[in-house]
């Protein structure tokens, strides 16, 4: 198999996904909406976030232009993970909203810092990098949370509904859903309830086993979050910037081909490859805005708010 079809079954997500309509795309600054839904929290100040993210986009330093630029993502992965807990790890039952929020944030400042080790995602503009951050990071990082939780924590992810979100502490995510959902009014935790279930089918029946099956390296866990990214972010680019987003795809897709047959020895690839496309096809399949759920019940909490 060549490195053309490497990129097969890339097909993108609906343009119906919240953050991938033309009006986004037309108005791509940060408005108030984008502020409540992506970045406010009860422990962080708005502008002074985005001043953290800003500074992230201007780095210049830590990035090897003269790596492949499969192997950069690669570097990008081990950076974002260096502080990773990976051993005696506490698993929770509960976390407050208010821990759930600053894990939201962490995960888009995170999702910002890896995305910078792309050196096609380097030459675009602020505005471009910010619309890219918003409609791709929550589901960035739900998948690159879920292949860590299943590189440390194995098929107890999918038997246990364990997922690492934190850098020493992992988490029963039903439990901890469920446990929050107790104090809202009863229907209402029904019906938030039943919105999450096909999610969890998705992450835990399926994504996480075709994981621990797959087993991937990081060479190919890289190849897979930018897969993720490009799901959102080629529908929402045109243009110079589409055109250079899709030979920056087409130089990912000739890295893992040389890295499979030059350093792993592999000429047959292809169950692989079939494997993590059905991941990102999972993934896309039940596109299920986790946090749209969580800012939903937060409306009908009582004693906090998100301001």
């Amino acid at each position: 198999m060549n490195a053309d079809k490497i990129q097969q079954n890339r097909d993108p997500i609906s343009s119906t996904i919240p953050g991938t309509s033309k009006t986004d795309i037309e108005a791509p600054s940060i408005d108030e909406s984008v502020k409540k839904s992506m970045f406010n929290g009860p422990l962080y100040d708005f502008q002074t976030f985005i001043a953290e993210i800003r500074q992230i986009f201007s780095e210049k330093e830590n990035f090897d232009e003269k790596l492949p630029p499969l192997r950069e993502l690669e570097k990008g992965l081990e950076f974002i993970r260096r502080n990773q807990k990976r051993t005696n790890l506490d698993i929770l039952e509960e976390i407050d909203f208010e821990k759930i929020t600053e894990t939201r944030l962490n995960v888009i400042k995170t999702s910002a810092t890896w995305l910078m080790y792309s050196e096609f995602f380097r030459e675009l503009n602020e505005k471009e990098k910010m619309l890219i951050l918003k409609t791709t990071w929550h589901v960035w990082g739900r998948l690159e949370l879920l292949t860590v939780s299943v590189e440390i924590l194995g098929e107890q992810v999918s038997s246990k509904k364990v997922v690492f979100v934190f850098k020493s502490h992992a988490v029963y995510l039903v439990e901890v859903f469920r446990n929050n959902l107790m104090e809202l009014d009863p229907k209402e935790a029904e019906d938030v309830d039943k919105e999450l279930q096909p999610l969890f089918f998705t992450v835990f029946d399926d994504v996480a086993k075709k994981l621990s099956i797959l087993k991937p390296n990081l060479i190919e866990q890289a190849y897979l979050l930018w897969q993720m990214i490009w799901c959102v972010a080629g529908k929402i680019l045109y243009g110079s910037h589409l055109e250079a987003g899709e030979q920056f795809l087409d130089s990912l897709s000739s890295d893992l081909h040389d890295f499979y047959e030059n350093e792993l020895r592999i000429k047959k690839y292809s169950e692989r490859l079939l494997l993590m496309m059905s991941v990102i096809r999972s993934m896309q399949k039940t596109y299920i805005d986790i946090h749209r759920v969580i800012d939903h019940a937060h409306s009908f909490r009582q004693g906090f708010s998100m301001k």
